[in-house]
């Protein structure tokens, strides 16, 4: 991962990066010091509190660029020097979790490539993960 985000760099290409697991930043700032310079963070509100232990996601900010936190039900919410933007999560009926956060990344950095702006490219996160939750298993 790391050869990769590092080849992504040096081609010129934006980088994001997904924590994927709450129980295992066990070692936050290894972790923070390994994806410096990243463009996108894409935490989980969960994945998020253990990165800044409890503190606010703009503390990040001096290690990646921007912070895209997904919030379940709660929809997301984009952190970045300009402010924050949020969008609400629409309502669903959540079927099986399993591929959301991934649902979302790829629905908001394809909006995002395509040149949307912060708060079109979560709802497009957003509305992917929704699809993704409301049926069984991680293919919507």
């Amino acid at each position: 991962g790391l050869a990769a985000l590092r080849s992504a760099r040096e081609a010129g290409m934006t980088t994001s990066v997904d924590p994927q697991a709450a129980d295992l930043l066990i070692d936050a700032d290894g972790f923070l010091a390994d994806v410096a310079g990243v463009d996108l963070l894409l935490p989980s509100a969960a994945e998020l509190a253990a990165l800044t232990r409890g503190g606010e996601p703009e503390a990040l900010l001096g290690t990646v660029a921007a912070v895209a936190m997904t919030a379940g039900a709660s929809g997301a919410t984009w952190i970045d020097r300009e402010g924050r933007v949020s969008v609400p999560a629409g309502t669903v009926e959540v079927v099986d979790s399993t591929g959301a956060g991934d649902a979302f990344d790829a629905g908001l950095l394809a909006a995002r490539l395509a040149g949307g702006g912060r708060a079109e490219s979560l709802r497009a996160g957003v509305a992917a993960a929704a699809r993704a939750v409301a049926r069984i298993g991680a293919r919507p």
